[in-house]
């Protein structure tokens, strides 16, 4: 088959009829080349210089990238779902609108790259590093991330990104041990809500705060050990209390429980009126009680309530303010 659309300026090896699904171009010098709309599905390019090529609409799905260099080509609207890309040099690739589905691309360099409204559902980006990267609109619904980089890359709120455990657990299979595999899905939450705080997607980032909590969490308590088990029972108390730092129902609703239970407590054995075992409450919890509570338990209760809520505003402003920072 022969096209005259298809340059390759610099090898003389390989003619515009070597350009057709399942070519051999292993180590193939295409730098520079025009293949618009080429046909190289399931094609094997392992180490194959590509840098700078044109690949608009170009099909290849399944091919064989490994270690090849794709730096500032041109890949939009082209298909490489399923392709193999490791070790892939694809930096500042202009890849918008590119199908990365399902791809292998672990230790891939797409630093730089432009993923505008490209689709990386399910791919593998285990070690790559996708810093500076353009991500707005992107899908990266079920990826797997794991020691991935994103350090400066731009995240919108179209971008989609799933929790990364699901995806993580799944391809570490069953020989990963509950160590390995909840600090893995640690550091990946936590590369997440670095690049969403950078982002100002706070609410995204407080999410991804919770999970890498979580994990770690988990994993103390699979190490287990007196320190194992002290800081999963410490991470335990601060997420019923405290929401792990980031969030304010859980401190809400205790501040919301201790004021109507001890207000209870005033109308049922301080034989306060309703309204004024509310307001008494309310004082307590937030200052300090107005006046001497009637003797027994409420006056134990006054000053539980007094303490507590203290402790519970200080709390309230500690993740207020540690939120806007996350």
């Amino acid at each position: 088959m022969s096209d005259s659309r298809y340059e390759i300026p610099n090898d003389d090896t390989v003619s515009s009829s070597d350009i057709q699904p399942e070519a051999d171009l292993r180590k193939a010098d295409l730098s520079e080349a025009s293949l618009n709309g080429a046909n190289l599905a399931g094609s094997d390019l392992f180490d194959a210089d590509l840098s700078g090529a044109n690949l608009l609409n170009a099909k290849l799905s399944d091919a064989k990238l490994s270690n090849a260099d794709l730096s500032g080509a041109t890949l939009s609207d082209s298909n490489l779902s399923g392709a193999m890309l490791s070790l892939a040099d694809l930096s500042e690739a202009r890849s918008s609108d590119v199908n990365l589905s399902k791809a292998y691309l672990a230790e891939a360099d797409l630093s730089n790259a432009n993923l505008t409204g490209s689709n990386l559902s399910g791919a593998l980006l285990m070690n790559a590093d996708l810093s500076e990267a353009d991500l707005r609109g992107t899908n990266l619904s079920e990826a797997t991330f794991s020691n991935i980089t994103l350090t400066g890359a731009t995240i919108s709120r179209r971008t989609e990104i799933d929790a990364p455990r699901g995806p993580i657990k799944q391809y570490a299979g069953d020989d990963a041990s509950i160590e390995q595999l909840q600090d893995t899905v640690a550091r990946a939450n936590g590369e997440l809500r670095a690049a969403y705080s950078a982002n100002g997607l706070l609410d995204w980032a407080r999410t991804a705060r919770i999970r890498e909590r979580r994990a770690r969490r988990k994993e103390a308590k699979a190490e287990g050990g007196l320190q194992g088990y002290k800081d999963w029972l410490l991470s335990c108390l601060s997420r019923v209390f405290a929401g792990y730092g980031v969030r304010l129902a859980p401190v809400a609703v205790w501040m919301l429980l201790l004021w109507l239970l001890s207000a209870g407590v005033y109308w049922n054995w301080g034989r306060m009126s309703w309204d004024r075992s509310l307001y008494y409450s309310v004082i307590t919890v937030t200052t300090s009680p107005p006046e001497t509570p009637p003797s027994g338990l409420s006056t134990i209760v006054a000053g539980v309530e007094a303490f507590v809520g203290t402790a519970a505003i200080v709390f309230l402003g500690y993740i207020l303010g540690s939120r806007e920072q996350i």
